[in-house]
């Protein structure tokens, strides 16, 4: 086995040829002492070398995440552990190991791509846009605590379904879960003070290859490549020209700021104009609807009158 040490990430062997085998369960995580003690029998990967799941048509379903060692993550999850889990913090519910290398345990929650409108018609620009505000508070809470994600993407979002809610009970049915914090940082200086860093490896690509960014900001940035990739992938059926005007506002116009950006909003800006937006776009949904109504009900007085 493994020294406790290395890692992650954390492969599988082949006993036989000593080759890494990708989808099986690493050595050191299944004599883990936290694992042990829980009595969990992991199952497969969900991101290989790093987090794995228990069977998923067994509940409860848990991911076990093991951390790495020279980041801020497990420090970032200490300090989170001290607040409420409820709206605006959306962070995943979760349990840091106490025993051996650290391992983040959390219940398994389903993938955005789970993402449904509530009915066959598609979504209304008003549930649309309600979804893109929990991803702006969850953004903003972590800024009102000075944590910036780094990396935040399509990927690293989650919501609870009606299946997963048995996985645990704090869990919230819709409620959109942001995850990894592998680069996360904590920064001394909140947004508007702290000045650009030199970003770490990201999923999404910086505009015009920058390498430095304000890092409230880049998140502010990624949040808008996020409502761009649920716009573009979950929403092909209706042009929701609010959503994309809002999307695109919040990348903004990347001038490669150097000092505290001034290309895009803050994350608490982002959520007021959200605020508004929604809003209005409940009372265009109205209206298009008593439009509609209007429109059918003529049409059925036409066809009377015409008999």
């Amino acid at each position: 086995m493994l020294p406790e040490e290395s890692g992650p990430p954390w492969f599988a062997k082949d006993p036989d040829t000593g080759r890494i085998d990708i989808l099986g369960i690493p050595e050191q995580l299944k004599l883990h002492p936290e694992i042990l003690r829980c009595g969990m029998v992991l199952r497969e990967p969900v991101k290989p070398g790093v987090a794995f799941t228990t069977t998923r048509t067994e509940k409860p379903c848990y991911v076990v995440k093991v951390l790495k060692l020279d980041s801020e993550e497990r420090s970032i999850y200490e300090y989170l552990q001290q607040h409420d889990l409820a709206s605006p913090n959306h962070t995943i519910p979760f349990e840091l190991s106490t025993l051996g290398h650290p391992l983040l345990i959390m219940p398994y929650v389903s993938w955005i791509s789970s993402l449904r409108p509530a009915t066959n018609d598609g979504w209304t620009s008003y549930e649309l846009l309600s979804l893109f505000l929990q991803l702006a508070e969850g953004i903003e809470f972590l800024h009102r605590h000075h944590i910036a994600h780094m990396d935040y993407c399509y990927s690293n979002t989650l919501i609870a379904i009606r299946q997963d809610l048995v996985n645990d009970k704090r869990l919230v049915e819709g409620k959109l879960y942001i995850i990894d914090f592998d680069w996360s940082r904590r920064f001394k200086y909140g947004p508007g003070v702290q000045p650009a860093i030199t970003l770490t490896p990201t999923q999404i690509e910086p505009p015009n290859g920058l390498k430095h960014f304000d890092p409230y900001a880049w998140d502010v940035y990624c949040l808008g490549r996020v409502c761009q990739d649920i716009i573009r992938i979950r929403c092909k059926e209706h042009t929701h020209w609010i959503a994309q005007w809002y999307a695109s506002w919040l990348m903004g116009n990347e001038r490669g700021c150097t000092g505290v950006c001034k290309c895009r909003p803050t994350a608490r800006q982002a959520r007021r104009v959200l605020e508004v937006l929604r809003s209005l776009a409940y009372a265009l949904d109205m209206c298009w609807g008593w439009i509609c109504s209007v429109y059918c009900a003529l049409g059925r007085f036409s066809a009377r009158c015409s008999r």
